[in-house]
């Protein structure tokens, strides 16, 4: 069993080693993007914070039909803080838009952040290996069958490794820095490897959400005993797109209302304009959310009438996880120490791919020195 469990090992190694590295670096990448593209864009993600009150939401709608004519708001977040900008997609035809800062202030577009074409193309990497088609095309197919073969290779690594009887733990966890050639290419594919076994094992199992709807669907009926509510997920389909788009109700009842009750207090606060009549939800992050997928969901009826409230806090563990899926795949979720540990696990991926076709080639180097010692031995 262990010598088809390890032909296997490598062979996946090998063939998809080159796709589970690109994939860490670019993720290890996007990871920090947000703090990157925010020490870059001073004045634009951040703006100077006045004595003067910032506009409410409708005003800013009403302010961006002057700076962009044709165009319309699709969705907008507000910062709490005092000096952090408005996020708002813009689209001037059919379509989510593409985001852009803006003062919330005066209303002025600020501009995308700078980098954000740069950690755009990263992301396309991460997800679909920059291939034709994106989402639908056969880059996301290649990841997903990658992300499958980390599973098999992180568990298989562990079952070849585990130790037959007792060892020593410096074996198992301190790396022979001290050796040579194979033997320590073994040592730090074999000992790092357990290292970072489980924080590969969580990206694997998470990022595997975004490669198969079966998969999400199952772990969804899994954690939170219900089917992923897809379709709820993505919207309405393009009429009932245009009616929204038509006639927007007003939005500043119901941000009042948010803005009560929760006493102003709030990280960032996402909505979208809603048809005349119809609910409009609110997705905020608290200022002490764990991670920014932490976030709950009001409700409000045109008039400012509280309909709903969903707090992160008092769903069950399931909901939480369900709804916290990219904070689990980049180790926000476990706080600061954990961001740092995926991050560090993430960049040290192509460590495996390299010590592992090194030690490939030394095992067929040392093949043919067999077969030639052989030969001449007969």
């Amino acid at each position: 069993m262990r010598p088809v469990l390890f032909q296997l090992h490598w062979f996946l190694g090998l063939t998809a080693g080159l796709v589970l590295m690109l994939v860490g670096v670019t993720g290890g990448i996007l990871s920090v993007e947000d703090e990157v593209t925010g020490l870059m864009s001073p004045g634009i993600v951040t703006v100077p914070a006045r004595e003067a009150p910032r506009l409410t939401p409708d005003a800013l709608v009403a302010r961006l039909k002057e700076e962009a004519p044709g165009c319309r708001v699709t969705l907008m977040t507000l910062s709490g803080a005092p000096d952090g900008a408005a996020r708002v997609r813009l689209a001037d035809g059919p379509g989510r838009g593409t985001e852009t800062y803006v003062d919330p202030y005066d209303g002025r577009i600020l501009g995308p952040a700078r980098g954000e074409a740069f950690f755009g193309t990263v992301r396309r990497l991460h997800r679909w290996l920059l291939l034709p088609g994106n989402g639908d095309g056969w880059g996301r197919t290649l990841t997903g069958a990658a992300t499958l073969a980390m599973v098999y290779l992180a568990l298989s690594g562990l079952y070849l490794r585990w130790p037959k009887g007792r060892r020593d733990w410096r074996i198992w966890l301190k790396p022979a820095l001290a050796r040579r050639g194979r033997a320590l290419y073994w040592s730090l594919h074999a000992v790092v490897g357990t290292w970072v076994l489980v924080l590969y094992l969580v990206m694997a199992l998470t990022g595997l959400w975004w490669s198969y709807g079966w998969y999400r669907d199952g772990v969804t009926m899994l954690l939170a005993g219900r089917p992923a509510a897809a379709a709820a997920a993505r919207g309405m389909d393009r009429k009932g797109m245009e009616k929204k788009e038509a006639a927007p109700g007003p939005l500043d009842p119901a941000f009042a209302a948010f803005a009560a009750a929760t006493n102003g207090r709030y990280a960032t606060a996402s909505f979208a304009p809603a048809r005349e009549g119809e609910t409009i939800r609110i997705r905020a992050v608290a200022p002490d959310a764990a991670h920014p997928q932490a976030r709950d969901e009001w409700r409000f009826r045109p008039d400012g009438t509280l309909d709903s409230r969903d707090l992160y806090a008092e769903r069950p563990l399931g909901a939480r996880l369900t709804g916290s899926m990219l904070a689990l795949h980049e180790g926000r979720f476990f706080g600061l120490a954990g961001r740092i540990a995926f991050l560090l696990a993430a960049l040290a991926m192509p460590l495996f791919g390299v010590t592992g076709l090194l030690l490939y080639l030394g095992r067929r180097r040392s093949r043919r020195r067999h077969a030639a010692a052989a030969v001449q031995a007969a």
